[in-house]
C-alpha cells in the first residue's frame, strides 16, 4: 500500500467511532468521501475535492491534507493540498506540529489537534 492510501486510511481509522449521533456519523461518512476523492490519480478530480476543502474551511481537512502535501505522487497536487493547508491555517501551527516527525507521527498529531468535526 502506497504511504498516500496507508495516510489516508489512518485518517480515516483515527477518526472512525470518534463521533456519536446522526448528524456526526453523516459527516462521518461524507468525510470518508472526501478521503477516497483525495486517492484520485486525476489532477482534476482531487483539485475539486481539494477546493471543497478549502470551501468548507473546517479544521478536519488539516490532517488527510497533510498526507496529500506530503505523499502524493503528484507534485502538482502535492502543492495544491500544501497551498490549501495554508488557507486552513494561516498561523501554520500545522507546520510547528509536523516539523520534524514522519508523515504517519505527523498524522496522528494533527488528528488529535484538529480531528472535531465540530470545529
Amino acid at each position: 500500500m502506497s504511504e498516500l492510501a496507508s495516510g489516508l486510511k489512518m485518517v480515516e481509522d483515527l477518526f472512525h467511532g470518534a463521533t456519536k449521533g446522526f448528524f456526526a456519523k453523516l459527516d462521518e461518512v461524507t468525510f470518508k468521501m472526501t478521503l477516497n476523492g483525495l486517492k484520485a490519480e486525476d489532477y482534476d478530480a482531487i483539485s475539486i475535492t481539494i477546493d471543497q476543502l478549502i470551501k468548507e474551511h473546517r479544521a478536519i481537512s488539516i490532517p488527510p491534507l497533510y498526507v496529500v502535501s506530503q505523499a502524493h505522487p503528484n507534485v502538482r497536487v502535492r502543492t495544491k493540498a500544501y497551498e490549501a493547508l495554508k488557507k486552513l491555517d494561516p498561523d501554520l501551527e500545522f507546520e510547528h506540529l509536523t516539523e520534524g516527525k514522519p508523515v504517519d507521527e505527523a498524522t496522528r498529531v494533527l488528528v488529535e489537534r484538529f480531528g472535531n468535526f465540530k470545529k
